[in-house]
């Protein structure tokens, strides 16, 4: 659970980080656009800087769009965070039984090593009395003896028997509750994201509009319309001069005459 959190925290970091890169990328594309219109605005070209301009600050809108996009992505990655440290407080508490639990089987196995071998020990030990002909009080001692170690070895393995009982159903339910803890936490890092993707792939799409957008401004830029955009802007206007001088200050029109 505690790696975990710690990969929702790694999470958001990396898409932080994706927002960092995307804003700075934004920010250098908004700077190339008023770049274009500090060009040269003279001769027939000057119309194209104006379309590299737009496209440029449309590019730029799509980045910063997916920065803000990423921005809500990360706060909701850190409210479950938040959701994961007091699940984790919670689940504590509940399993707080299976500790104990496995406190108690390892104590008793430890418990009953001991009464097994001291019991293995007595035995041994009445055996040999036995086999050495040794005096019967001494044998009776060492039955005694052996009576005691093996009644409380008896006691240790009905113990072990019970705490083993209780410690696998806790560890098995422990472990299930875990397990679904996990599965719950992947499924919930996989929404995660699938948001993110689908996100970057929305801005794609709209990157790729705007790069749509720009080749069919370039393909509408024809040479004719540029000249004829160069020659509007630098013409006196359509009509042609008037071909008639008057030359008479009483008002009568000589054409086609100059007067030395």
């Amino acid at each position: 659970m505690k790696h975990g959190h710690l990969s929702t925290k790694e999470l958001a970091d990396f898409i932080r980080e994706r927002a960092t890169i995307e804003e700075a990328y934004s920010r250098s594309m908004t700077k190339l656009a008023k770049s274009a219109s500090n060009y040269t605005q003279l001769g027939t070209f000057a119309p194209v800087w104006d379309v590299f301009k737009t496209s440029t600050e449309k590019l730029a809108s799509c980045h910063l769009d997916l920065v803000r996009r990423l921005q809500e992505l990360i706060k909701e990655v850190h409210k479950y965070g938040d959701e994961q440290i007091k699940a984790y407080k919670k689940t504590k508490e509940e399993v707080s039984g299976t500790l104990e639990a496995v406190q108690n089987i390892q104590s008793i196995t430890q418990a009953l090593q001991k009464s097994k071998e001291n019991y293995n020990a007595k035995c041994l030990e009445q055996e040999r009395l036995k086999k050495e002909g040794a005096t019967p009080r001494e044998i009776d001692k060492a039955t005694v003896k052996s009576k005691k170690a093996t009644d409380t070895y008896k006691l240790y393995v009905e113990k072990y028997a019970a705490v083993k009982s209780d410690f696998e159903q806790k560890m098995t339910e422990t472990a299930q509750k875990f397990q679904d803890i996990e599965e719950t936490h992947l499924l919930h890092m996989k929404e995660i994201i699938e948001s993110f993707s689908n996100t970057i792939k929305d801005i794609h799409l709209q990157i790729g509009e705007v790069h749509e957008e720009f080749i069919n401004n370039m393909t509408n830029t024809t040479v004719e319309s540029l000249i004829q955009k160069f020659a509007e802007s630098k013409g006196t206007g359509k009509e042609r001069p008037d071909t008639s001088i008057n030359m008479n200050p009483r008002g009568s029109t000589i054409s086609g005459c100059f007067i030395v």
